[in-house]
């Protein structure tokens, strides 16, 4: 399927040689084809760059960078988020993988919802062997139906796309949270969903990869991270949770 609109996926990389292949092999078996995957490699040591530049021989969707240095992740997404040219953009992270049929998925939902800004998917969970972690239930992650008067119970969820239009409108990628890692995307659902509807689409179109270095590890908790004041998910969590930005305590009803 290639007649719908083109579709950006957006990776950051850092020393995942022994996933990326599978990431972005993930891609190209996709039945959508109308799609470019932006890479940007943020100075691997590892051969994840000249790997991911291998991969993309006699592909011309597949567009390769470097930053040349370690710039760390949430400055990797602001600048691979440069070079998409898609109208539908997804984030997508260099150790996971993709359903075959995710992208197609994505943008016949949008298709059919054209009032909606962000669509986000189901997840399973997989183990550093590239399988369902156990085949259980739990291994599975089944994401909330949105509701904008709830946003204290969203954040980031997988597979995430979104239209770049809405990103044009807001800040994009939070260029304050460079030396948080992995806050980047919640920061961003939250800054879309703050002005635009999103849609839960109930289908698992992602496998998120469980392995000992994921940045998810390093996350701070909110109320002691030194990047509070200026993050957009605490900043609409707190807003409508009624609670102090900076401490999460509740705050007075008439507040």
């Amino acid at each position: 399927m290639n007649d719908g609109p083109r579709v950006s996926l957006l990776m950051a990389a850092y020393n995942n040689v022994a996933y990326i292949k599978a990431a972005i092999d993930s891609v190209k078996r996709q039945t959508y084809d109308n799609w470019e995957l932006c890479v940007q490699d943020d100075g691997s040591t590892d051969g994840t760059y000249e790997l991911a530049c291998t991969l993309a021989t006699g592909d011309q969707r597949i567009k390769v960078e470097t930053n040349g240095r370690n710039l760390g992740y949430n400055a990797t997404l602001i600048e691979v988020a440069k070079r998409a040219t898609g109208e539908l953009w997804g984030h997508f992270d260099s150790d996971d993988m993709l359903e075959r049929y995710a992208i197609e998925e994505m943008v016949r939902a949008f298709a059919q919802r054209p009032d909606v800004a962000l669509i986000y998917s189901d997840f399973a969970q997989i183990a550093q062997h590239g399988k369902v972690d156990d085949y259980t239930i739990e291994s599975y992650s089944l994401s909330r139906d949105f509701n904008p008067q709830e946003l204290y119970h969203h954040g980031w969820r997988h597979f995430g796309m979104y239209r770049a239009k809405a990103y044009r409108e807001i800040q994009g990628y939070n260029p304050k949270l460079t030396n948080v890692p992995g806050c980047g995307d919640g920061d961003l659902f939250m800054q879309i969903v703050e002005q635009h509807p999103a849609y839960h689409l109930p289908k698992t179109l992602y496998y998120y990869r469980n392995h000992q270095t994921n940045i998810s590890r390093s996350i701070q908790k909110c109320e002691v991270c030194p990047a509070n004041p200026d993050c957009n998910y605490i900043r609409v969590w707190a807003k409508a949770a009624n609670r102090d930005q900076r401490t999460l305590q509740p705050l007075p009803k008439d507040q």
